[in-house]
C-alpha cells in the first residue's frame, strides 16, 4: 500500500464516527417509531404502517437526487462534506418533532401531520446519510484501507445501536406519562444527531478524484447503467433482504415482548444479547470472509440465521428469562454478519461499474443503496401494521388467540422470508474472493493507460 493511501487514526475515528447519527436514528426508529404511533399516539396499526411507506416513496425520488448531486458536487470542502454540514441542524429539529404527541384526536389529521413530519425528516436524513456513505469509496483507492475504515464504522453502529437500543426505552419508562416519556428519549437521542455531523466535517478531508462527472443529471440513465451492473444487481437482494429481515425483527420485538412473553421490561436486555452476540462473533465473520471471501460468509451467516428465527416460535410466557435471552444471542451471531457484510461489498460493486464505465459514482450508488434499505424496511413495517389490525389487535389491552398466534408467527417468519431472498441472492453474487483481485488488477491497468495518455 503507497503511503498517500493509508489514513491516520483520527480520520478512521471521525469517519467512524458518522455513523453515529444513521444508527441512532435507525434502531430507536426502527424498536419505537411503531410503537409509538400505535399504543402511545394511538394510530391504527395499518395507518401508521402506511405513514412509514409514504415517506418511503418520498426516498424514491430524495435518496438518488442527493447522490447524483453529490457526484456533481464542487467546493472547496470537497463532493460530500458540505452537505453533513448543512444537513445537522434540520435534521436534529424534524427528528425532535417527530416524536411531540400532538393534540390531534382524529386518525385522519394524525395521518397527515406526521406524515409530512416524517417526510420532512427522511429529506434531510438523506441530505446526510447519502453523501456519508459514499466517503467510505472516497477517502482512499487501496481495498485493504477499505476494509479498516468500515470496521471503524462498524464498530460505532454497534456500540451506539446498543445504547439506542435500550436507553431511549428506559427514558421514556422512567416517566409515569408515556407521551412525556418518548417526546424526552426523542430529545435524548437528538443530541447524537447534532454533533457528530460536525465531527465527520472537522476530522475528515476528502481525496479529490480526477473522474469528470456529466454535467447533467440523468436520473433514469444513471438508473439504467447500475442495472447493467451484475454485481449490483444481486446485491441488492442480498442488501434488501439483510435489512427488510433486520427491521422486522427490531420493530416488532417489543410487540413480542409485551403481548406474547409479557415481559415488555426486559426487552433492552433481551435487545443487549442479541448485539453483544453480533459484536462478540463479528471477528469470527471477518476471518471467514478474508480466508473465503464476502460471498460464501455472506451465505452462511444468512443461513445460520434464518434457522436460528425459528427459536422465537418455541418461547412461551413461561420459558425462564434466560432461556429468552439465550435466544437471543444465538440470533445475533447471524444478525450481525447480515448487519454489515453488505455495506463491506458495496466498494466492490461501485469498483466494478468502474471498470465498466470509466466514472465513480459513489454517491448515486449510495444514494440508491439507501433507499433500498429505508424501501425494504417501510415494506416491512407496513406488513407488520396490516397483519396486526386484520387479526384484531387492541393497543395496551389483552390480545386474542389470533393476535398472539400472529406475533409468534410474525416474529419468527417474518425476518425469515426475507432472510431467504437475501441467500439466494447470495448463491449468485458474481464477485468472488479471486474475481475481486482480477478487477482490481485491469482497474490499475487501466488507470495507469489513461495517466500515459493524459501525459
Amino acid at each position: 500500500m503507497e503511503k498517500k493511501d493509508r489514513l491516520g487514526f483520527s480520520t478512521k475515528l471521525c469517519f467512524g464516527m458518522g455513523e453515529i447519527p444513521g444508527v441512532t436514528v435507525y434502531s430507536v426508529m426502527g424498536i419505537l417509531l411503531m410503537f409509538f404511533f400505535t399504543d402511545v399516539v394511538g394510530i391504527l396499526p395499518a395507518i401508521a404502517g402506511a405513514i412509514f411507506m409514504v415517506g418511503r416513496a418520498w426516498d424514491a425520488v430524495t435518496d438518488p437526487l442527493i447522490g447524483m448531486i453529490s457526484d456533481r458536487t464542487r467546493s472547496r470542502w470537497g463532493r460530500r462534506r458540505p452537505f453533513l454540514l448543512l444537513s445537522a441542524i434540520p435534521l436534529t429539529i424534524a427528528f425532535i418533532m417527530l416524536w411531540y404527541p400532538y393534540p390531534l384526536e382524529a386518525q385522519w389529521s394524525k395521518a397527515i401531520v406526521y406524515t409530512l413530519i416524517f417526510m420532512m425528516f427522511m429529506t434531510f436524513f438523506t441530505t446526510y446519510y447519502v453523501p456519508y456513505l459514499a466517503l467510505m469509496s472516497e477517502l482512499t483507492d487501496d481495498y485493504s484501507e477499505r476494509t479498516v475504515i468500515n470496521n471503524y464504522r462498524v464498530f460505532f453502529t454497534f456500540l451506539f445501536g446498543l445504547a439506542a437500543s435500550v436507553l431511549p426505552k428506559m427514558i421514556a419508562d422512567s416517566y409515569e406519562d408515556p407521551k412525556t416519556g418518548f417526546m424526552m428519549a426523542g430529545l435524548f437521542v437528538s443530541l447524537f444527531i447534532l454533533v457528530f455531523p460536525f465531527v465527520v466535517f472537522k476530522g475528515v478531508k476528502e481525496r479529490y478524484q480526477d473522474f469528470k462527472p456529466p454535467e447533467k443529471i440523468r436520473f433514469f440513465y444513471e438508473f439504467k447503467m447500475m442495472m447493467k451492473n451484475r454485481s449490483f444487481r444481486y446485491l441488492i437482494f442480498i442488501f434488501v433482504g439483510a435489512s427488510a429481515a433486520i427491521m422486522t425483527l427490531e420493530g416488532f420485538v417489543l410487540y413480542y415482548m409485551k403481548y406474547w412473553i409479557g415481559r415488555e421490561k426486559e426487552m433492552p436486555i433481551l435487545f443487549v444479547s442479541v448485539v453483544l452476540a453480533s459484536v462478540l462473533t463479528l471477528p469470527f465473520w471477518s476471518y471467514l470472509s478474508g480466508k473465503f471471501g464476502k460471498k460464501a460468509t455472506i451465505t452462511w451467516a444468512l443461513l445460520f440465521w434464518g434457522l436460528s428465527q425459528l427459536l422465537w416460535l418455541f418461547l412461551k410466557p413461561t420459558t425462564p428469562s434466560s432461556m429468552v435471552y439465550l435466544a437471543g444471542v444465538v440470533v445475533g451471531i447471524g444478525f450481525g454478519c447480515a448487519h454489515v457484510l453488505p455495506w463491506a461489498m458495496f466498494p466492490d460493486v461501485v469498483d466494478q461499474d468502474e471498470l465498466q464505465t470509466g466514472q465513480r459514482r459513489e454517491g448515486v450508488y449510495s444514494g440508491i443503496m439507501t433507499l433500498l434499505m429505508k424501501g425494504s424496511n417501510s415494506i416491512a413495517t407496513l406488513l407488520i401494521g396490516v397483519i396486526l389490525q386484520a387479526t384484531g389487535y387492541v393497543a395496551n389491552q389483552a390480545q386474542s388467540e389470533t393476535v398472539l398466534d400472529a406475533m409468534r408467527y410474525i416474529m419468527s417468519f417474518g425476518p425469515l422470508i426475507f432472510i431467504l431472498i437475501g441467500l439466494v441472492a447470495s448463491l449468485y453474487f458474481p464477485i468472488t474472493k479471486e474475481r475481486y483481485d482480477e478487477i482490481r488488477r485491469e482497474l490499475e491497468e487501466k488507470r495507469a493507460e489513461e495517466k500515459i495518455a493524459l501525459a
